[in-house]
C-alpha cells in the first residue's frame, strides 16, 4: 500500500510539473514560449500634427505582468514601470518620435516600437520659449531660446521677461540669429535680479530684405536653479513686434518658460 502511494506522489508531481510549464508562456524554455510583444492602444497616428501641446499615450503587452519603458526623441530612456499610459506634455513645436518597449519580468525585452508625430500648437505670430519645459538639479544651468513664431517682416521686437530672483539667477544673454539674416543686429539687454525683470531690444537696421519672415531665434538665456521646486520664466504682457514701417505686429500668443526641479 505504501509503494503504490509514493507512486501516486511520483506520478502527480511529474504532472504538475508538465502543468507549471505549460501555464508559464514567459518562461524561455517552455515550448510555447511567445517572446513579449508590445502595442499602442491610442495616441497620436504616425504622421499626425497635433493642434495642442499634450497629449496621451495608451499600450499594452502580450502579457498582464509585462513592465514598460519610454522617450521621446533623443531624451534617456524612462524606468521601468507597470502603467499602460503615459501623458506627453510642454511639447515643443515641430517634429517628435515617441519610442516604447516592454519586458517580462524574466528579463526579457521586446522590440522597440515608436510613433512619429508633428506639434503644430501655436498660431503666430507668436513669442515663445523653447524648449517650453526643462529639468534641473539645483545649481545646474539651462539654456532657453526664444523665439519669434511664424512672424512676417519682423523688424524689431521689445519686451520684459519676468522670474523668481530667490529661484533663478540669469547666467548669460545671447542675441540669436533672427535679426542677423536680413541686416545690421541691433541688441540690447537689462537684467534686474533685484525684482526678477529681465528688458530686451533686439532689431535690424534694414538690408536687402524689408523684415524677417518665418520663425527665428531672438535671444538665447542662460538660467541657473539656485533653489529647489520648480520656477517659470515668462513674458510680463507688454511685448511689441513691429514691421520696418514701425508698425505693431499683432502677437496672437506667448509661452514662457517652466522648470521642474526632480
Amino acid at each position: 500500500m505504501k509503494q503504490i502511494l509514493n507512486l501516486f506522489i511520483f506520478f502527480l508531481f511529474l504532472s504538475c510539473a508538465d502543468e507549471f510549464i505549460a501555464e508559464n508562456p514567459i518562461d524561455p524554455d517552455n515550448p510555447d514560449y511567445i517572446p513579449p510583444i508590445v502595442s499602442f492602444v491610442s495616441g497620436p497616428d504616425p504622421g499626425e500634427v497635433l493642434l495642442t501641446e499634450s497629449a496621451v499615450i495608451t499600450f499594452s503587452g502580450n502579457e498582464e505582468s509585462m513592465l514598460y519603458r519610454s522617450k521621446l526623441d533623443s531624451s534617456d530612456w524612462s524606468g521601468w514601470i507597470s502603467a499602460q499610459s503615459i501623458t506627453l506634455d510642454y511639447l515643443d513645436e515641430g517634429d517628435h518620435v515617441f519610442f516604447l518597449q516592454g519586458e517580462y519580468t524574466t528579463g526579457d525585452t521586446s522590440a522597440v516600437i515608436s510613433i512619429p508625430f508633428t506639434v503644430d500648437a501655436v498660431a503666430g505670430p507668436a513669442l515663445l520659449f523653447s524648449p517650453r519645459r526643462h529639468t534641473a538639479a539645483t545649481g545646474q544651468m539651462v539654456t532657453y531660446q526664444i523665439l519669434a513664431e511664424e512672424v512676417y517682416e519682423l523688424a524689431g521686437t521689445e519686451f520684459i521677461l519676468d522670474y523668481n530672483p530667490s529661484k533663478l539667477e540669469i547666467e548669460a544673454i545671447r542675441q540669436g540669429e533672427l535679426f542677423s539674416s536680413f541686416g545690421t543686429p541691433i541688441f540690447f539687454s537689462q537684467n534686474d535680479p533685484a525684482t526678477g525683470k529681465l528688458t530686451i531690444t533686439s532689431s535690424a537696421w534694414a538690408g536687402t530684405d524689408q523684415g524677417f519672415t518665418g520663425t527665428g531665434v531672438i535671444i538665447e538665456i542662460d538660467v541657473v536653479l539656485t533653489q529647489s521646486g520648480n520656477s517659470t520664466i515668462n513674458f510680463n504682457g507688454n511685448e511689441v513686434l513691429r514691421n520696418p514701417n514701425n508698425i505693431t505686429i499683432n502677437i496672437s500668443e506667448t509661452i514662457g518658460g517652466f522648470i521642474t526641479n526632480p
